[in-house]
């Protein structure tokens, strides 16, 4: 393989590796502009397998495009259901009938329009661009980041939108016109198998000889990443409320936008403050729910508590069971069928889990 005048020295080894080293992956063996797509929005943040059942079941409902865009929101949440980051399941929807409507049912071949598609970004862009039609963008994540810094020893915070852009630039100068698909996929996968955050395994890396920081003995260092604590803590009841009868529960379908947004939720409230002592919480949600909510709860009784991490919140949730005979603001009396139907993210699911082991100890 020859080189053109600006591509990396180090690309025809890159190459020749992941030829032969590559993951199988379905998206893979079959490489359409939908698979890719789809693929690519399904491992954002997500590993890969992880990802892989989901795949094989979305494209088994929705073969096409087209098929998913006839969908209901409802039905592609509850396929989504514990792939967690919901607003990629709802912007994929929204996609796929842009695709129907403007561009003949498959993903637009220019950047401009890929980046007109509801959850489509720079990052998802040039991945199925490049992938599914050999357009030369660089689709730089948190691999390739770490790949090109240890290989350049790069000396810049790469949690920085500046360095990212300017990785971008320099990869996109040089990396191959014929395969960028290839090399996009070649750098994820060296980042993904062999030069890892922790430990790499620099000993089978085809291109270690050209790795400044391998040179320097500064991979552990590398690449350098200063974050900004963005976090934020909150703390909630949450209401597990059965009618009379003890056949319904009370819970709300979230709006559609927002964290969480278009999934099933349980009733709760944010607190101010942790609340270590259970004795008081059936007191505490009784007092609460008369003066947010103007319902009675009846034999309330804490259950215990929970937590789920997003990525930038953490949430505590006290939990609480009761009887009502009125429901909370916005909320409806689903059958406790329908609770496995219908579309609760996992940080619900976890209320439900709860619930079941509480029924089965008593």
């Amino acid at each position: 393989m020859t080189l053109n005048n600006n591509e990396f020295p180090w690309t025809p080894a890159l190459l020749q590796w992941f030829e032969v080293n590559q993951r199988p992956m379905p998206w893979r063996q079959t490489s359409t502009p939908y698979y890719r797509w789809l693929s690519e929005i399904m491992l954002q943040q997500t590993r890969v397998d992880t990802v892989i059942p989901y795949f094989h079941r979305f494209v088994e409902r929705f073969p096409r495009v087209e098929h998913l865009a006839e969908a209901s929101e409802d039905e592609v949440l509850k396929l989504w259901e514990g792939l967690g980051y919901y607003s990629r399941a709802r912007n994929l929807l929204k996609a796929a009938r842009v695709m129907v409507a403007e561009h003949q049912g498959t993903f637009p071949a220019t950047e401009k329009e890929a980046l007109a598609l509801p959850g489509i970004g720079p990052y998802s862009a040039a991945a199925v661009l490049s992938m599914a039609y050999g357009v030369p963008l660089p689709s730089v994540d948190g691999n390739v980041l770490r790949v090109y810094a240890r290989l350049t020893a790069l000396a810049e915070n790469v949690l920085e939108p500046a360095t990212v852009k300017r990785v971008q630039g320099a990869l996109k100068t040089a990396m191959p016109q014929h395969r960028p698909g290839d090399f996009n996929e070649a750098m994820m996968e060296l980042g993904a198998v062999i030069c890892l955050p922790v430990s790499p395994l620099c000993q089978n890396c085809p291109i270690q000889d050209h790795c400044e920081a391998h040179r320097q003995h500064r991979v552990e260092q590398l690449p350098l990443r200063i974050k900004k604590d963005r976090t934020t803590r909150h703390h909630y009841l949450v209401m597990y409320l059965q009618n009379a009868a003890g056949t319904c529960v009370a819970a709300q379908k979230n709006p559609p936008s927002g964290l969480l947004g278009g999934l099933w939720a349980f009733p709760m409230m944010e607190v101010t403050a942790d609340h270590e002592d259970m004795k008081a919480l059936p007191a505490l949600a009784a007092k609460e729910a008369v003066a947010r909510w103007q319902i009675t709860l009846q034999q309330p009784e804490a259950v215990g508590r929970l937590r789920h991490v997003f990525s930038h919140r953490h949430w505590t949730m006290w939990v609480v069971s009761a009887v009502s005979e009125e429901l909370p603001p916005a909320c409806e009396w689903l059958p406790h069928a329908e609770l496995s139907v219908k579309a609760f993210p996992e940080v619900y699911q976890k209320v439900m889990r709860l619930m079941d082991e509480r029924a089965a100890s008593i």
